[in-house]
């Protein structure tokens, strides 16, 4: 049995190199190896530590028969090829170990295997995969023994069970990268698993006197005569073909031009990386709390809500989708939030063109268009908003529209197309009597990736916003600011009472304004000149900020009280009014 156990823990190790080796060759930014030696040092203590995980759900089969310790073996193997395909998809796609995104993806297995299914032809790497999982157990059967005594297998339980009771939470580094390359994908699911959402004493740094938050008071602007709203929530509609000024007018030349038609919001960033915080942001107007977006947990309904705000005030309300209605409960989530009406995929009878995620977002804004005109016959005032989905991994969009072969599947031709859609949204939404009386917001819920070494990669946070009516004009408005503050600055244009108390301010106003971010449990906010990070286990880091361009400097304590003071207040609120449900 040593000889099973000690060369099973020289493959794991060896699995494990190879797997760092490959995500060094994968990074976005260069390292000594003076850096990245110590990181796979600690990167083969903490395979170790993982592989008491591994070897506890092993030592259950091998208490069995002979026959159901073979299969159990052959099971695990299984598992351990599934989760290495994983982790370096996952970082393919997320520059990240595998973390809590795990636990939202297998809760909603339908949805994930079409994805999967229409991106990766997953069912042509069916039989390969488990053929190759057959011919690694073949191998490997052969180191173990005929008779395993019984106190091997517990031994590997109660190795497993100390680490899932004892596993650290590390004081993570500047370097989000070296932090994860040192890390494995086993123990960011535990860690992710053992995190409790409700909990905040002793999980973050807090200053020695707690002083109360306090929101500043930001005039909101003036209302304009709008009687409709649209939010168009464009998705992941920003990134190097926003920002690069040579890219723009290549593949965004129509938000380009809407961006000199209308009020344009140039320093805003979003909470987060993920569509669901870009939701909570937008609608919600609150802060991201560590873990995942607050439209996520029970008592999301006692959040601020513009909906329900604008409900009261007259406003119809109605969320047009064209994607999976329960992914991500998004339909709990919109009905729980105040919205009248809500619709998705199955709601479009002849879609033309659709792809895993939903229908094109031409087709999602031509119901848009039809919409408006039937809420508008029907009600004095209407708030509509969308969510679209085409810019989105497999980045399929119908042949003809754009200059680019859509059999490509190129990131930077998807988010031609859906400029090409906003544009002829626009175009078509002019010739209605409804627009004119109209706020539209354009909006992406978040960058198309995270981009940068930094704990909170804000780099890929930086979102375009604009703003149109006829009263509004055309103007830049340069300071920072946050998706956060949609609520409250669209209730003033619209000459709306916020009653609910959105932690935004106004987008508009000439000051700096509030950036909260969050990444992986790590909270922290933007401001003109920096970043400050709120690191889980308690550790502050900072960082200076030319544009998107960050540099690791000494911790500054006292952004870090501005911090600790929003979100902790922020987290207190919530949990408060969930509670009295």
């Amino acid at each position: 049995m040593i000889g099973f156990v000690s060369r099973f823990a020289a493959m794991w190790v060896a699995l494990g190199f190879c797997v760092r080796l490959v995500l060094i060759h994968e990074l976005s930014v260069s390292y000594s190896w003076s850096l990245l030696w110590p990181r796979l040092a600690i990167g083969v203590l903490n395979d170790l530590l993982a592989l008491t995980l591994i070897g506890a759900f092993l030592g259950v089969g091998l208490l069995g028969g002979r026959w159901i310790r073979h299969a159990w073996l052959a099971l695990t193997l299984g598992i351990m090829a599934v989760v290495l395909i994983a982790e370096i998809f996952f970082w393919s796609e997320f520059e990240g170990r595998l973390d809590r995104l795990v636990f939202h993806y297998l809760g909603y297995p339908k949805e994930v295997l079409v994805f999967l299914e229409d991106q990766f032809y997953l069912s042509l790497f069916l039989a390969p995969f488990l053929l190759i999982v057959w011919l690694w157990y073949r191998w490997v059967r052969r180191w173990l023994p005929d008779d395993v005594p019984w106190h091997w297998p517990a031994g590997f339980f109660a190795a497993g069970l100390l680490t899932v009771v004892l596993v650290p939470v590390p004081t993570p580094g500047h370097s989000r990268f070296l932090n994860d390359l040192a890390s494995n994908g086993y123990l960011g699911v535990l860690r992710a698993a053992g995190t409790d959402n409700r909990g905040w004493e002793d999980a973050y740094w807090a200053p020695r006197i707690a002083k109360p938050y306090v929101k500043g008071s930001v005039p909101m602007p003036e209302a304009i005569g709008a009687k409709h709203l649209i939010i168009l929530v464009m998705e992941s509609y920003s990134g190097q073909a926003w920002w690069d000024p040579e890219l723009r007018p290549r593949y965004m030349p129509q938000l380009q031009k809407m961006s000199g038609e209308g009020v344009y919001l140039a320093g805003v960033y979003a909470t987060g990386s993920r569509t669901t915080r870009g939701l909570e942001a937008i609608l919600n107007g609150y802060p991201p709390l560590p873990g995942i977006a607050l439209n996520q947990r029970e008592g999301f309904e006692q959040l601020p809500s513009l909906p329900r705000v604008l409900g009261h005030a007259g406003f119809h309300s109605s969320f047009i989708y064209g994607g999976w209605p329960d992914f991500s409960g998004f339909f709990t989530y919109w009905r729980g939030t105040g919205f009248d009406e809500m619709t998705s995929r199955y709601d479009f009878d002849e879609p033309w063109f659709e792809t895993s995620w939903g229908v094109a977002d031409e087709i999602l804004f031509q119901r848009v268009v039809a919409e408006m005109d039937r809420l508008t016959r029907e009600h004095e005032r209407v708030f509509v908003s969308t969510l679209t989905v085409t810019n989105h991994r497999p980045f399929d969009f119908p042949d003809g529209r754009v200059a680019y072969p859509a059999h490509e599947r190129r990131a930077e031709y998807a988010v031609a197309y859906a400029d090409y859609a906003l544009g002829a949204f626009v175009e078509e939404a002019r010739r209605h009597d409804w627009f004119d009386d109209t706020l539209l917001v354009v909006v992406a819920d978040h960058g198309p990736k995270l981009i940068g070494q930094a704990l909170v990669p804000i780099a890929g946070y930086r979102v375009p916003v604009v703003l149109m009516h006829p009263e509004l004009g055309a103007r830049t408005v340069e300071h920072l600011g946050s998706t956060m503050s949609l609520p409250a600055t669209l209730l003033g244009l619209l000459g709306v009472d916020d009653n609910q108390h959105f932690y935004g301010d106004n987008l508009l106003d000439d000051e700096q304004g509030l950036a909260p971010v969050e990444h992986n449990f790590h909270i922290g906010l933007v401001e003109p000149h920096g970043l400050t990070v709120l690191a889980r286990g308690g550790g502050v880091l900072s960082w200076l900020r030319d544009g998107n361009t960050l540099a690791p400097t000494r911790e500054n304590l006292d952004a870090a009280e501005r911090v600790a003071r929003l979100f902790r207040h922020a987290h207190e609120r919530f949990y408060r009014s969930a509670a009295s449900q």
